[in-house]
């Protein structure tokens, strides 16, 4: 039985730019760009499990985190759907070398990944072979950028 997910990502800014874990689904050839993060373990909050994922996946510590925006997604990956409550955190790398690289090295699980340093408005004009997700995400950001920041948003996507 499928069950909702509790996950915390991190946006971690370099000006206008998003540090993001780029994955393919290659059932459908579209690239998604993700904040960093992951699930919320049981017994952790979702502010302790953002630094701890982004500890584990990059290797690095962040400032105190901050929480912007909390999106309920719904999608589809690689053929199956997926059903999550994501709290998306804002804070800095400690590192300050880490902002000097173009590709920061990650590791999800066992598999390795580049996150990328990706410019917001990228995604405005983009097609669909590439998307930010979780879906609203860069509705909410480019509201933010613009001044117009609301409380409260419900996205439906699907």
């Amino acid at each position: 039985m499928k069950k909702i997910r509790a996950v915390a990502l991190c946006l971690i800014r370099r000006g206008d730019e998003l540090l993001l874990e780029r994955t393919e689904d290659e059932r459908t050839g579209v690239t998604f760009y993700r904040p960093i993060g992951g699930t919320v373990e049981v017994g952790e909050t979702s502010k302790e499990a953002v630094a701890r994922e982004v500890r584990e996946e990059l290797g690095a510590a962040i400032s105190e985190p901050r929480l912007l925006f909390v999106i309920e997604n719904l999608f589809e990956y690689e053929g199956e759907l997926g059903h999550e409550v994501d709290f998306l955190y804002e804070a800095e790398l400690l590192d300050s070398r880490l902002y000097e690289r173009e590709e920061v090295e990650g590791m999800e699980g066992d598999a390795p990944y580049q996150a990328v340093w990706t410019p917001l408005d990228w995604f405005r004009d983009r097609p669909k072979d590439a998307k930010l997700v979780p879906d609203g995400l860069l509705y909410l950001l480019l509201e933010q950028k613009s001044g117009r920041e609301s409380v409260v948003r419900h996205i439906r996507t699907r």
